[in-house]
């Protein structure tokens, strides 16, 4: 055992080991582009200011109707230089024709000999028109000095500092003087980025040992807890994947706001993000909501058999019941999680559920109409819980319907068959049910005997035999009392019948049936009791033949008595 123990631990090291090598290879490489990349890409001096992250998005009302005002951001190399205001419909354009303008002046101005912003305002007072270097930039309009609470001029007067310094800026980070310094922010992150990647690989290899040591020591006696430790291990696993990849994407786009070249790729995922993972997150919001409410029904179950309330020595009935509701909680849990998941999903496309929620009434007289089938299933299914009437893992008849109970919900009951079918019954059709395991079973034993054995003897040996089997180790938690003879309990037209009650467990009565007949058939052998036989006998008198009823034990005076083993019924 030490040595398979050692040897398993070592291939887990091994393997360990390799995905941790892939991952700071992975860093290396990235290492190495980035300091290979250091005479073609510039970067700033200094890290980006937090402030730019405040508003990602370039435009920020985009569900506006065409007669509507919105604004935008104006940007160079990713950067958030000033707003503008247009009608909706133009709102866009307008926006990529500045910047695209923007861009072209900026380029002129570092491939110029002589760099110099010459930055006029022309035009009337009303509309003034910016032109950098001979080169149009933008028109400002009344919107856009609304937007600032002032007048077209004093906004243009605004610009007049604020576009050259954006130039300077721009033209300052493709400098060869300030890469240097970018490189090593980016190094630095990406470094933190393997550090903290790393130590959250160690925090999940040191959770997982620390679970299966857990589950070594206190193994899980319940099919409850080991529902309540699988929920729960699939959301901390959630947790470290979701951990891992918030790392690495937060990493990958600060990296890329560093430098001008890139930063516009940085601009793109975070405008586009919020539409595209929108739908994702609220499904992955839903998942985890399901798990959590799974892992606290399990919790309070798993309390109560911890508490002693529910064990399988005291109330192994309670028990069922219980994990059967905890089924049904967990159904109706499920579909609510799902219709509030739905509802917040028509919200964040721009569906007003406010008529939905109003008409709800409405819609649900419509269906309660629609499915009168479906309501009297799932009131059927409350009351079958609510009195107790099976659970999940009974053994029931339903009418001509015999199996194991394997899922109960509030419209359906499911069974499967001795020959392993799965039987679907909705509750509605459950009239009346014959639950053979609820809370003890009892196995209803006949014996048959020959006419010709001694019916003291056989008695006697059917009693010992019972008692030796409720006495036997394997059989005693497993039978519930010494097993009854009730006697004699027929005659038959082919021999006696002695009847015994065994009570045992639930669902034990079959196992228990089956060995007390082989005992039986052994110990009436080593006594010669002779079992029923099915036989006819033939009494022959002088003047004709007659078939003697089996009821008869001895012949008539003047009879010969001739047995016919080869007329067996």
């Amino acid at each position: 055992m030490m040595k398979r123990s050692r040897t398993r631990w070592r291939r887990s090291l091994q393997v360990k080991a390799k995905h941790l090598w892939v991952k700071w290879l992975a860093c290396m490489m990235l290492l190495l582009v980035l300091i290979s990349g250091l005479h073609i890409v510039s970067a700033s001096a200094q890290l980006p200011n937090p402030a730019d992250f405040t508003d990602p998005l370039p435009i920020f009302k985009s569900t506006l109707s065409q007669d509507e005002i919105g604004s935008g951001w104006v940007r160079l190399d990713g950067r958030p230089i000033f707003r503008v205001a247009a009608p909706a419909s133009d709102l866009s354009q307008r926006v990529q024709d500045i910047q695209r303008n923007l861009a072209g002046v900026s380029r002129a101005y570092r491939e110029s000999t002589t760099p110099e912003i010459n930055l006029e305002l022309r035009g009337v007072a009303d509309l003034p028109t910016i032109y950098i270097n001979d080169r149009y930039v933008m028109t400002v309009t009344h919107l856009d000095a609304q937007l600032e609470m002032t007048t077209p001029m004093a906004h243009a007067e605004r610009l007049r500092d604020t576009i050259p310094r954006a130039l300077r800026e721009s033209a300052r980070e493709r400098q060869s003087s300030a890469l240097a310094d970018q490189s090593k922010w980016a190094i630095a992150l990406l470094l933190g980025m393997c550090v903290s990647s790393f130590g959250i690989s160690v925090a999940q290899h040191q959770w997982r040992s620390r679970r299966r040591a857990a589950a070594s020591q206190s193994p899980s006696t319940s099919h409850i807890s080991q529902r309540r430790r699988e929920d729960l291990s699939a959301i901390q696993t959630l947790a470290f994947q979701l951990s891992q990849a918030l790392v690495w994407s937060a990493g990958v786009l600060l990296i890329l706001r560093l430098f001008p070249q890139t930063r516009w790729i940085q601009v793109w995922v975070l405008t586009h993000l919020p539409t595209y993972l929108s739908m994702p997150l609220i499904g992955l919001g839903i998942y985890i909501s399901i798990r959590l409410s799974f892992v606290t029904i399990d919790w309070f179950i798993d309390t109560l058999v911890d508490g002693g309330l529910l064990t399988p020595s005291r109330n192994q009935r309670l028990q069922q019941r219980v994990s059967t509701i905890s089924r049904v909680v967990k159904g109706v849990t499920v579909l609510l999680l799902v219709l509030i998941g739905i509802f917040i999903m028509l919200i964040n496309i721009g569906v007003d559920i406010a008529p939905l929620i109003a008409g709800a009434g409405l819609i649900g007289v419509a269906i309660s109409l629609a499915s009168q089938n479906l309501i009297r299933d799932a009131i059927n299914g409350f009351l079958i819980l609510v009195e107790d009437q099976y659970a999940v893992g009974d053994v029931i008849v339903v009418d001509a319907v015999f199996g194991m109970v394997e899922n109960i919900t509030l419209r359906i009951t499911q069974l499967r068959d001795p020959e392993e079918r799965l039987i679907t019954i909705p509750n509605s059709e459950v009239k009346v049910v014959s639950n053979l395991s609820s809370r003890h079973s009892q196995a209803d034993i006949r014996i048959p005997v020959a006419y010709s054995a001694d019916i003291d003897q056989a008695l006697a040996i059917v009693r010992q035999v019972g008692e030796e089997l409720a006495l036997d180790e394997e059989w005693i938690g497993r039978i519930l009392a010494k097993p009854l003879t009730l006697g004699l309990d027929e005659f038959g037209d082919r021999g006696m019948v002695i009847r015994v009650w065994i009570r045992t467990q639930p669902l034990e009565q079959w196992n228990a049936a089956r060995e007390y007949r082989r005992r039986i058939k052994v110990a009436f052998d080593r006594a010669k009791i002779p079992l029923m036989l099915s036989q006819q006998e033939l009494w022959l008198h002088d003047t004709e033949v007659a078939i003697a009823p089996p009821s008869m034990t001895y012949p008539p005076s003047d009879a010969t008595h001739t047995p016919s083993a080869e007329s067996t019924i």
